[in-house]
């Protein structure tokens, strides 16, 4: 019995010369390097921020997704010394400072459409020019943020 599991467990082993060749193989073919970019060094904060600005149509788009899932909007603002966020190396790798940004108003409950935030969106900005803004999609039922994305820089 045991001679029959052995050479059952033999035949399952590749063996270690074609995995090689293959390896080999991988590693002589070029790499296209044509559509790769290099990003420029400015500050990064978080979902999207590595795009350029968002259009109406394009944050529309986002706030949608949001209503779609059944997450309340919710608009938030910070001046830019306030949006920056450091990270505080002496408490431990995941403990950052100025994680908090201000909510413009309450959550948008019953919410249907991107046009209704991209208004309360202008609103935030004429108050506050200059300031960040970012739009959090706020879940109801779990009592915490499920998305966040940076709108107006």
């Amino acid at each position: 019995m045991n001679s029959m599991i052995m050479s059952s467990r033999k035949a399952l082993v590749a063996k270690p010369t074609q995995s090689r060749r293959v390896a080999s193989k991988a590693t002589r073919r070029p790499v296209a390097m044509a559509g790769m970019q290099v990003l420029k060094p400015e500050k990064r904060y978080e979902c999207l921020s590595y795009l350029p600005p968002l259009s109406d149509d394009e944050i529309s788009r986002q706030i949608d997704y949001l209503v779609s899932n059944g997450w309340a909007p919710c608009i938030e603002f910070a001046s830019q010394e306030e949006a920056d966020t450091n990270q505080l190396f002496f408490a431990g790798p995941a403990l950052y400072e100025n994680r908090y940004w201000t909510m413009w108003k309450l959550p948008m409950f019953g919410c249907q459409s991107g046009d209704e935030v991209l208004a309360e969106i202008q609103n935030c900005q004429d108050e506050y020019p200059g300031y960040r803004v970012r739009v959090v999609g706020f879940d109801n039922v779990r009592q915490c943020q499920m998305a966040g994305f940076i709108c107006r820089k």
